[in-house]
């Protein structure tokens, strides 16, 4: 019996999926981390007079992580600048050529930046120095940049693979910030939204409405 193999678009999909729940583990920890450190620390100052002398430096590393690991995000639903004025002059098939050039060239600026972010983590200063509070190795800390580039560069390569190929770029463009991110938690839409309404939905009863009187109108 023949063994079907998955699709291209089938392995971009699973590659995406994956990538998509890396970026959001990171990136929500480092946030919810960084916020958990804030209100503790607040609550022991003016509750108890304890004062937590590393939790100003603790949470500026960690929102430096949340940043890189955010601009992977905003990469991720196409929401980082771009103007496009070559592409409006174009037809289809030089608005893909253009496409993959652009997604091309992202992909190699990123690998270069990352390789040499990657480098930096080796140097004596990133290896000998300390931080002030946490005493943590300088390298800890540089090493937000070259993770947050190695996996911009990976969605770059996706991104790329798609427009080669014909394949929708950000098949989620269409789709709300909160259908994606429900998605990729495994969640539906509605469980983190329970006012959310789909087309295909039964109608409310005209009691629920928005637009019903209420009863003090009547």
């Amino acid at each position: 019996m023949a063994v079907p193999v998955p699709s291209m678009e089938d392995a971009v999909q699973r590659f995406d999926r994956v990538l998509t729940r890396i970026e959001n583990v990171l990136a929500a920890s480092a946030l919810g981390l960084a916020t958990v450190i804030a209100i503790v620390a607040v609550v022991l100052r003016y509750a108890f007079g304890i004062f937590l002398f590393w939790s100003e430096e603790a949470i500026i590393y960690l929102i430096i992580y949340s940043t890189f690991l955010g601009a992977v995000i905003t990469l991720r639903h196409n929401e980082h600048v771009n103007v496009d004025i070559l592409a409006v002059f174009l037809a289809d098939r030089g608005k893909r050529m253009v496409a993959v050039l652009g997604a091309a060239i992202t992909a190699v600026y990123l690998a270069a930046v990352g390789g040499y972010a990657w480098l930096l983590l080796f140097e004596p200063f990133s290896t000998s120095t300390t931080t002030p509070s946490l005493k943590l190795p300088l390298w800890i800390v540089e090493a937000a940049v070259p993770v947050g580039f190695t996996l911009m560069f990976l969605r770059a390569l996706e991104i790329l693979v798609r427009t080669a190929r014909g394949i929708d770029t950000f098949p989620e463009g269409h789709r709300s910030l909160l259908e994606v991110e429900a998605d990729a938690a495994g969640l539906d839409a509605r469980e983190v939204d329970p006012t959310r309404r789909d087309p295909g939905d039964p109608p409310d009863p005209p009691d629920l409405r928005p637009d019903a009187p209420k009863e003090d109108d009547r």
